[in-house]
């Protein structure tokens, strides 16, 4: 590719200069001719930056850059060659309505045209555009080795750049623009002008152009007058000193009408020097600017190094810098203000191949967090970034749903609520940020906007957490289903995939949320950017072409996850991400267990022996093989031994996506759909597939009181018990999402699930039904976005639980959804007690660990009250007149003592 720049950029400013005050519409028309003179909007003259400006807005940032003072396309970018696809199951049965099939790998990784929006200019009446640009090099005059001679990206006319108008939404682009009217160069040789909708009612127009030689300049307008309920579109494009007029079009006004841009396509190389509008008033909008995208403490990574606690925050800006700080105080408006607060921590901010523009910064707290709310500001490159000044301007509408007690201005810090009995938990799954928004109308609460302004928003209804400081959650827990990677595209650059990213957590509400309060991430599939990523088979994909991914767009992924959720500076793309960990409170009296049911599983291929000759017999390597593992040896191991010791009264464990198999597969309507057939795709995603995975933790976690698994995923709010082992199940969600699973026939408070295992169902809140009882939502009632509810308080003689499943606009005052909760207590955990303990009183508020004396194994852990008493009535599992070893340990002293079980 030629990329010789052969005109200077402000020579070229000069030249053009004149010409566009000497017009204010294209040569020969007459139209627009009441509006102001073309106002200099943009002239990109800054340093060169990945970062295209505050002002303008895109799903797809990387296919931009700011290079030698000008808008400069970007051709190349880390994991640029992906498609959206799930694997493996998307080929075989019940992902399909065709039925089986084979994996199609051979696909054409071309990319779709990328707009980039002005934020400032939502047209509204008559106006015009204009853009200065320079042509800098043709598409690759001979294809590389292996890519197809048929791809679109090699084809004549494919390449496509100009101006885009007509955008409803600043995130109109990529594979989701229905709107927008694109004008611009063909590299066929033409000028054209078209919708992207090929069912829009505008006319496309093209005629032939000069093509344009490297080095060449040109300058592009289109005019849009609106007269008498009709919209007049005149375009003309200069190359050098030849002009191109496109015959005039006429279209509906609203066609027309919103925000306006460039956009680009294709492999040909050039800048834009000069962004220029005239239009009627009211077009201009005001709009905020949010510097640090969000800063959130990274929960579980808190912990006591040498007397202080430390925690990592995950921070990520929008532009480049050299260093962010954390300054943190116990007081929410410091004294002397917060440029006299001392510096907690500091590191740079790193932007990379795989990182854009982010730090992690290991911060040391004040105080001990388990005494006091603790408060803090960002700070990037010496100023104070906290604040959010999108609230209050046009970038933060009636999709933000927050209102309580968050300043209007946006001036808020963030909060590290303190981590005291009793501790409560939201559980937030499924966030998509694209669907409509559900407002009240004439007619109630209603979904609008589902393909106009509201397609994206910041949350999916209006009223959004409302009430959610009423809860005084201290922990937010984000489960599965996170940012949805690929879910609006498949993003082919780090930046596009940050993009995704900070769309969903660093909206408005999301980034209040993460930053007034603790937090958790446990990433789902579609969070690497593939629906179904699990087992080996997600290895195999980060390792080998040809599988139907680029391999190099996964690895990605799994960098940018990885980073996000545990803070690690340098991840290993082909490394399985080893990220189950545990997050004990500092009082030590509930720990909260992160752990992951996909990465970890065992191949979930049944007809191994049908593949290898076999022919006559199917799926002997049925989902029911005792063989099969969920988490993998290590982790299991890992889960083992802290179920066992782990000292906590209370435990609540997530990432294990469904054990009990009450949720359905993918029913296509065809006549021989089966609930729960092992080859569909959408069962295969539970936990609960793997039936003797499932069976070992459902039996580990009953081995013992007070643990609960809660997880995401499913689009379903639900609580429930397994009888045996009197384990709760709960999860929830969505909060942005729909598409709740099927629930299996026999579906009720009392029933079996597919494998049958005796539960008891608390509460069901589902798309369809409002209960267990499968009765139907009543008309009127908002649409059931939901998240989890969580109380444990450690600090009662017999610890309490309580699950409540919310819709996202209730207060706490209103009844729980899913027509019932939970309130129980630990000792009505965990299967039932083989053996009783006498009265054992040791070290005041120790830890305490119990070991079979006769074979040395640990059996639990537990803790002393301050009076050293263990409350601990017997033990599960153990026969009576077993010794056993009681050992206190209180950080500086132990004491050990041997009792006799009865």
């Amino acid at each position: 590719m030629n990329t010789d720049n052969s005109t200077d950029r402000r020579q070229f400013l000069k030249q053009t200069a004149a010409l566009s005050a000497a017009t204010v519409v294209p040569v020969g028309t007459a139209l627009a001719q009441d509006l102001p003179a073309l106002q200099a909007v943009d002239s990109f003259d800054r340093a060169d930056s990945l970062f295209h400006g505050a002002a303008w807005e895109s799903q797809n940032p990387g296919y931009w850059q700011i290079k030698d003072g000008a808008l400069r396309r970007r051709l190349a970018n880390y994991g640029d060659r992906a498609r959206r696809t799930g694997f493996p199951f998307h080929s075989s049965k019940g992902s399909n309505p065709n039925g089986p099939g084979k994996m199609k790998v051979d696909y054409d990784p071309s990319l779709p045209a990328g707009i980039l929006w002005h934020r400032e200019w939502k047209m509204e009446g008559s106006f015009v555009v204009e853009i200065d640009g320079i042509y800098h090099g043709d598409r690759p005059a001979e294809i590389p080795e292996g890519d197809g001679e048929d791809w679109k990206m090699y084809q004549d006319g494919y390449g496509f750049f100009g101006i885009a108008i007509g955008g409803k939404g600043l995130f109109e682009g990529f594979q989701k623009a229905s709107h927008p009217v694109l004008c611009g160069y063909r590299d066929s040789g033409e000028f054209s002008l078209e919708p992207t909708n090929k069912k829009s009612p505008v006319k496309p127009q093209k005629m032939a152009a000069p093509r344009m030689q490297v080095g060449d300049t040109f300058t592009q307008r289109v005019a849009v007058t609106v007269k008498g309920g009709e919209a007049t579109i005149v375009a003309s494009l200069v190359i050098g000193d030849q002009t191109v007029e496109l015959p005039t079009i006429t279209a509906n006004p609203w066609r027309v009408r919103g925000y306006v841009g460039v956009f680009a396509r294709g492999l040909n190389d050039f800048s834009v020097s000069a962004f220029r509008v005239s239009a009627e008033g009211g077009s201009q909008i005001e709009i905020g600017h949010s510097e640090c995208l969000s800063c959130w403490s990274i929960g579980d990574s808190l912990e006591q190094v040498d007397g202080r606690w430390q925690v990592k925050f995950m921070s990520l800006f929008a532009s480049d810098g050299e260093q962010a700080e954390i300054r943190i105080s116990a007081s929410e408006n410091s004294e002397g203000g917060w440029q006299q607060v001392p510096v907690a921590g500091t590191a740079p901010i790193v932007n990379h191949e795989w990182r854009r523009n982010t730090a992690v910064i290991t911060a040391t707290l004040p105080e001990n967090p388990a005494d006091t709310d603790l408060f803090y500001t960002v700070w990037k490159d010496g100023a104070d970034v906290t604040a959010d000044l999108r609230i209050g301007t046009a970038a933060c509408g009636p999709g933000t749903g927050f209102v309580g007690d968050v300043p209007t201005d946006g001036h808020y810090v963030g909060r590290l609520p303190q981590l005291k009995a009793p501790y409560k938990l939201a559980g937030l799954s499924c966030h998509a940020v694209t669907g409509g928004l559900q407002q009240p109308t004439e007619k109630g609460l209603e979904i609008v906007g589902l393909y106009d302004d509201w397609y994206f928003r910041d949350q999916p209804t209006v009223g959004a957490y409302k009430h959610l400081e009423d809860y005084n959650f201290q922990v937010m827990v984000w489960e599965d289903d996170v940012w949805y990677m690929e879910l609006v595209l498949y993003p082919p650059s780090t930046d596009d995939a940050y993009k995704v990213v900070a769309n969903s957590i660093c909206g408005p509400t999301s980034r209040w949320q993460m930053m007034r309060h603790w937090n958790v991430i446990n990433p789902g599939d579609h969070d690497y950017g593939m629906d179904d990523v699990k087992g080996p088979e997600q290895i195999a994909i980060r390792k080998f072409k040809g599988l139907g991914q680029d391999p190099e767009y996964m690895k990605r992924n799994f960098q940018i996850v990885h980073h996000l959720v545990t803070g690690a500076e340098e991840v290993d793309p082909l490394e399985n991400p080893k990220k189950w960990r545990a997050w004990k409170m500092p009082n030590r009296d509930f720990t909260f267990v992160i752990c992951d049911s996909r990465l970890w599983r065992s191949s979930q291929d049944t007809d191994m022996w049908d593949d290898a000759g076999w022919d006559a017999f199917k799926n002997l390597y049925d989902r029911t093989d005792p063989t099969r593992s969920l988490l993998g040896e290590e982790q299991f191991a890992w889960l083992q031994e802290l179920i066992a010791t782990d000292s906590s009264p209370l435990i609540c464990l997530t990432g294990v996506n469904g054990m009990h198999t009450v949720w359905t597969g993918r029913n296509w309507g065809g006549d021989e759909f089966k609930e729960f057939d092992q080859r569909d795709r959408v069962t295969a995603d539970y936990a609960g597939w793997v039936k003797a995975g499932a069976d070992r933790v459902l039996e580990l976690l009953g081995s013992r009181d007070g643990v609960v698994s809660v997880y995401g995923d499913v689009h379903n709010g639900c609580i429930m018990t397994n009888k045996e082992h009197r384990v709760v199940e709960a999860c929830f969600g969505p909060i942005g999402r729909s598409g709740g699973r099927g629930v299996i026939s026999g579906f009720g408070r009392e029933m079996q699930d597919f494998d049958g295992r005796d539960l008891s169902v608390h509460s069901l809140y589902h798309k369809t039904y409002a209960d267990p009882d499968l009765n139907e939502h009543e008309a009127g009632e908002p649409f059931y976005w939901n998240y989890l509810e969580m109380e444990f308080d450690p600090s009662q003689a017999d610890p309490a639980i309580g699950m409540r499943v919310r819709n996202m606009i209730d207060a706490p005052s209103e009844a729980p959804r899913g027509g019932g909760s939970l309130e129980t207590v630990a000792s009505r955990t965990g299967r039932e007690l083989t053996s009783r303990l006498p009265e054992i009183t040791t070290l005041a508020d120790a830890d305490v660990r119990f070991v079979e004396a006769a074979t040395g194994q640990t059996i639990r852990g537990s803790r002393s009250d301050s009076r050293g008493k263990v409350s601990v009535a017997g033990l599960i599992d153990i026969q009576p007149g077993a010794q056993v070893i009681v050992t206190a340990f209180d950080g500086e002293k132990s004491r050990s003592t041997v009792v006799v079980t009865s």
